[in-house]
């Protein structure tokens, strides 16, 4: 790329149109549009969990916004307080996902909304395919190469979408609003469990051993996750700060470089910025 993107996207957590039938899915699918859009190069990384506190001040606020439909933000000045322009929302019922984007650069121009089916059976290569064709439409377009890293088979069913986004949510509300104490791992090991060829639960469980400083560990289950998806710039990123931590340079070096080649980034800039988080941190 001639020059690095400045636009960033959020995806918010997608609301049960029902509040009454909660379920963690809509955090899941949340997580995994979030794992495709990281690949977009026409977009500057950004994670809903980085924003979540400045979003919500409040854990119930997060916990309301996540149950009910008709609980909504004022994206206008949201926008305009995190920086970010794009934005991606919307609800879901049983077998569907209603999605919407929102442009701060334009906020009385919609893009029409689609409704994506939860096609687990087909480890919701459907639901992701249909996303990235109706991305086309608007400034966010993804090349053949982006589109097809992130349309590798997620293999989980409703039951393991449920703990997935329950772990999910666990995971936020302890990163934004949490104590000293450890994070509580059973979700995380349910999801595995339930979930043991998922990328996003794989993923999620090594976040939450890395969270737990068990480095070790962490890293067995990043490694998981990308065998099952090749291209999980998240898991890199588990990765290269487990071997910061862990005091592995060429680990720290190898996986910046490796996120960076993924994403169409300048290799030899990130294995030198992985070099400088190590010594920073290793002081």
């Amino acid at each position: 790329m001639d020059t690095q993107p400045t636009d960033q996207c959020i995806v918010l957590p997608f609301q049960p149109a029902d509040p009454k039938a909660f379920d963690g899915s809509g955090l899941a699918l949340h997580f995994l549009i979030g794992n495709v859009l990281v690949l977009n190069d026409s977009l500057k990384e950004m994670w809903f969990g980085w924003r979540v506190k400045k979003i919500f001040p409040r854990q119930n606020t997060l916990q309301e916004y996540c149950r009910d439909a008709r609980i909504q933000l004022d994206l206008g000045p949201v926008s305009l307080s995190q920086k970010v322009r794009f934005w991606i929302y919307g609800s879901y019922m049983a077998d569907t996902v209603s999605i919407i984007l929102f442009d701060a650069q334009s906020p009385r121009k919609r893009a029409p909304s689609i409704q994506l089916p939860i096609s687990v059976d087909d480890g919701l290569i459907e639901f992701r395919s249909q996303f990235i064709q109706w991305l086309d439409s608007s400034e966010l377009a993804m090349a053949q190469a982006q589109t097809q890293s992130a349309l590798w088979s997620e293999t989980i069913d409703r039951k393991g979408l449920d703990a997935v986004g329950r772990a999910l949510e666990d995971f936020y509300i302890y990163s934004s609003y949490g104590g000293d104490v450890p994070l509580d791992l059973p979700p995380f090991e349910k999801a595995a469990a339930v979930a043991p060829d998922s990328f996003m639960a794989q993923d999620l469980y090594g976040w939450a051993l890395y969270r737990n400083k068990n480095y070790r560990m962490a890293k067995i289950a990043f490694l998981k996750s990308l065998r099952v998806n090749p291209a999980g710039v998240g898991a890199m990123s588990g990765l290269m700060w487990c071997g910061v931590y862990a005091r592995d340079l060429e680990e720290a070096i190898f996986w910046s470089g490796r996120k960076a080649d993924v994403c169409g980034q300048d290799v030899v800039a990130a294995r030198e910025a992985g070099r400088r988080r190590y010594e920073k941190a290793n002081r």
